[in-house]
C-alpha cells in the first residue's frame, strides 16, 4: 500500500545509512479514508495524504525544507488501519522507498527526487 510519512533530515540520513528506519504511523489510503473522500480520484487523494504527511515533517524541521517519504508498505506489515493512516511494526525498509518529496519552507511546493538521488542531494539539504 502507498504510503506518506513526514520525516526530518536526520532521520533521511539515518534511513540512508542503516537502510531502514523505524515509524509506526504512515498516512495512506485506507477504507475509511477512500469511503470519505470517495468524491475525489486516487490522484487527488493521494495529494492529500502527501500534503498531510508534508505538515508532519515541516513540524520536525529544524528550519529550512521539510521531507516526505513515500513508501510501498508490503499488506502483510500493515498491523492497524485508521482513518486516514496505517500502523506497522516493522521498520521501513530503504528498499520500499518509492520516491522522496522535497517540501518547501511554506509547505506549498512539493520536489519530486527518486532515492538514489537523495545520497547526492543531502550536504546541500543540511546547510
Amino acid at each position: 500500500m502507498r504510503s506518506y510519512v513526514g520525516v526530518s533530515v536526520d532521520e533521511l540520513e539515518s534511513l540512508l545509512t542503516s537502510t531502514s528506519i523505524s515509524l509506526p504511523v504512515l498516512f495512506a489510503p485506507t477504507p475509511e479514508f477512500i469511503a470519505t473522500h470517495s468524491d475525489l480520484g486516487e490522484e487527488e487523494q493521494e495529494f492529500i495524504l502527501t500534503m498531510l504527511a508534508a505538515d508532519e515533517s515541516l513540524e520536525l524541521r529544524e528550519e529550512g525544507q521539510g521531507y516526505v517519504l513515500a513508501v510501498e508498505v508490503p499488506d502483510s506489515q500493515i498491523t492497524e488501519m485508521g482513518a486516514d493512516s496505517i500502523s506497522i511494526e516493522a521498520p521501513i525498509a530503504l528498499e520500499w522507498i518509492a520516491c522522496i518529496f522535497l517540501v518547501s519552507p511554506d509547505g506549498e511546493d512539493l520536489t519530486w527526487f527518486a532515492i538514489q538521488e537523495v545520497a547526492s542531494m543531502l550536504p546541500s539539504w543540511r546547510k
